[in-house]
């Protein structure tokens, strides 16, 4: 009986179970089996869910976020509860920041589709959006959005013009640190320009890292082509070895140190304050770099937002299809800032974001080296010529190489991803493997380029040719060195109009020549031509940040053409003067006195000459022999006056008649010494 008893109660509790699982069975299928989220898609199978939109913080997404629930089959299941929950994180005191979602609850509809929106507090940044069915748990989706700051796209903008004004300040004051580092050196590397093509490689590439500019190194060319320093055979391998020189700069900054990039600053700042010259200089180069990799980094956080943005996405996609787009964009834009090392640090910049391709970054790569030759085309432009070609030239080869290239352009990129797995590093590269390449391509063919050149552009004639400057150029200023070199040709070439004069003046007494006194008088126009420009080129040089050693040498300058105005001064209005009254004097001047002027003058005259050429080979030897000689044409002078005072004394009729002019001429050669030693003055620095 108890075993039948026990039987019947099993056979009741299955009968049980079963009654359940059948009045449970349908919902279980529909928590389980039937319902199915996914984001909704649109008759055509494009996406219409709204998931990872992007809007503007304070503002409503511009589309609802759309579930669609589905039976297995696929079959829309209409009716269903949805909730959507905002997945918060963060502190809750920024919760009335959050975005807000309307409705919060929905039912789908026939057509198995729930939709809500969703509309942003003050907060930016990326938010998370859960959808599951209210009644079948375990079942879900989540949607990512991301809502930009208000006026994000003006902020962007800012950013990218202040990290770009940081990295191209960094460039220009890091390089004025070498600058000062090198000294004169920078001036005697271009000096050694010669007809050697490899050399002139060399050359280029030593000055561009020096100034950290390829278009300021084919400028200086031009200007130097302008003063007759340098022909166009010679300019050709140093434009070439800028183009490499310029790639170093480049490789430097592909290393991603942002985040010690205020540190590098800081501790440039500190060196860079230090009381010992060289030690700033070297703090100036420190801190230079230190601001260029934190103008990137500026630029960095600025593009940041515009990664996941559609419209920059499909723009980005459209400039990788069209590589030839991207090489006259990246032209335009390198010809308006005149910087590729800019312009090449913008690509790096977006592909430390992720932004970009090299796919797409080796067009843009392509178009700032062709962009640079603006610089060297504006400089060129009143030019000679010469410089005329030399901007040219720089045209050609970068344009040529580009259009050499453009046909193997894939090849390219799949040898350049090839040397390095970092795609900054791959850029880089890049940019130095097509100037390289170039270089190598080119140069073996200088002379044949040279003939081209100057067989394209002609000669022009000049109806009037007037006096003026010829090595004076105010486009080499942000280059102290080489500013005061063209300086200092063009102070000497004041001299020896200065020195022609002063010699020449002894034949307007010894032979009563006329024709020659005024011709003398209209030479006096150049010098005070050359006065006139000089003392306002050094005078805008100073204001340019200079070494103690370059600000010494712009004092100098300063001083010697004052006192080479001032000798010509004397000469075309005091000794000419005298002059033409000893014409017209009656009785004529003794031939003992006329040797004794010309005795005075000769012995002045060497003093002068060897101030001249102490200042122009900078011999500190020969100038401490000229202030030795101003002693000694001291003593001399006092000779003369004693001399002529005791030839008063006997009264000579002739002696006393040309005595006032005769005393007026040793007094002003008496000058012209003490001026002329003042150039011995500023060479030994003891103005």
């Amino acid at each position: 009986m108890e075993a039948t008893k026990r039987h019947r109660c099993l056979i009741g509790a299955i009968f049980l179970a079963l009654v359940v699982l059948v009045w449970m069975g349908p919902a279980a299928c529909q928590g389980e089996e039937i319902v199915k989220l996914q984001f909704a898609r649109g008759v055509d199978g494009q996406d219409i869910s709204g998931n990872g939109q992007i809007g503007t913080a304070g503002e409503e997404l511009a589309r609802p976020l759309r579930v669609f629930v589905s039976d297995p089959q696929g079959r829309p299941v209409p009716g269903v509860l949805i909730e959507f929950k905002l997945v918060e994180k963060g502190s809750k005191f920024y919760k009335h920041g959050l975005p807000t979602i309307e409705p919060r609850q929905i039912r789908t509809s026939e057509a198995g589709i729930a939709a809500t929106k969703i509309h942003f507090g003050k907060l930016d940044g990326t938010f998370h959006i859960l959808a599951s069915p209210k009644s079948h748990e375990g079942n879900f989706l989540i949607f990512t959005v991301k809502a930009y700051k208000q006026h994000w796209l003006a902020f962007m903008l800012l950013g990218l013009a202040g990290g770009l004004a940081i990295f191209l300040f960094g460039i220009k004051f890091g390089g004025r640190g070498l600058q000062k580092a090198a000294g004169s050196k920078l001036r005697e590397t271009m000096c050694t320009l010669t007809n050697n093509r490899f050399l002139g490689l060399i050359t280029g590439i030593v000055v561009t890292v020096i100034i950290q500019s390829s278009s300021a190194t084919t400028a200086m060319l031009v200007s130097f082509a302008n003063a007759g320093i340098i022909i166009l055979q010679q300019a050709l391998g140093v434009i070439l070895g800028a183009d490499i020189g310029t790639t170093l700069t480049v490789q430097l900054i592909a290393f991603r140190i942002f985040d010690y990039a205020l540190l590098i600053v800081a501790v440039g700042f500190v060196i860079f304050m230090s009381s010992t010259e060289r030690y700033s200089r070297l703090g100036q180069i420190i801190m230079g770099f230190g601001l260029l990799f934190f103008g990137m980094s500026v630029m960095s956080g600025a593009v940041d937002p515009v990664k996941d943005h559609p419209a920059f996405i499909k723009f980005m996609l459209g400039v990788e299809r069209s590589p030839v787009f991207a090489i006259v964009a990246s032209a335009i834009f390198t010809a308006i800032i005149q910087s590729s090392a800019a312009t090449i640090g913008l690509v790096l910049t977006l592909a430390f974001q992720g932004i970009i391709h090299l796919e797409t970054a080796i067009p843009l790569v392509l178009g700032a080296n062709i962009g640079t030759c603006a610089t060297a085309l504006l400089a060129s432009l009143g030019s000679t010529a010469e410089g005329r070609r030399i901007a040219w030239a720089h045209i050609f080869f970068k344009v040529a190489g580009v259009l050499l290239l453009l046909p193997f352009l894939g090849p390219f990129t799949r040898f350049v991803a090839g040397t390095s797995p970092v795609l900054t590093r791959q850029i880089a590269n890049a940019h130095s493997l097509f100037n390289i390449g170039a270089a190598f391509a080119f140069i073996p063919f200088v002379k044949p380029w040279a003939k081209l050149f100057r067989f394209l552009v002609k000669e022009e004639e000049i109806k009037i040719k007037t006096f003026r400057p010829v090595y004076l150029d105010s486009r080499v200023l942000d280059t102290p060195a080489l500013a005061l070199g063209q300086a200092t040709r063009e102070t000497l070439r004041m001299a020896d109009i200065t020195y022609n004069i002063y010699s020449n003046a002894i034949n307007v007494f010894l032979n009563d020549d006329e024709g020659l006194r005024e011709r003398l008088i209209e030479e006096d126009d150049k010098i005070d031509t050359l006065e006139e420009a000089i003392t306002p080129y050094l005078t805008m040089l100073s204001q340019k940040e200079m070494s103690d050693e370059e600000a010494q040498r712009a004092v100098s300058l300063l001083f010697i053409v004052k006192n080479l105005e001032l000798i010509g001064d004397i000469v075309t209005k005091s000794l000419m003067d005298l002059a033409l009254k000893k014409i017209t004097v009656s009785p004529r001047f003794s031939k003992e006195a006329l040797a004794r002027i010309e005795q005075y003058h000769g012995e002045i005259e060497k003093t002068f000459q060897m101030a001249i050429d102490s200042f122009a080979s900078q011999d500190r030897r020969l100038a401490e022999e000229v202030i030795r000689r101003k002693s000694e044409m001291n003593k001399l002078e006092r000779e003369l006056h004693k001399e002529h005072l005791a030839l008063l004394h006997g009264r000579k009729e002739e002696v006393t008649e040309t005595s006032t002019i005769y005393l007026d001429v040793i007094s002003d050669l008496k000058r012209i010494n003490s001026l002329a030693s003042g150039i011995a003055y500023a060479v030994l620095g003891r103005l």
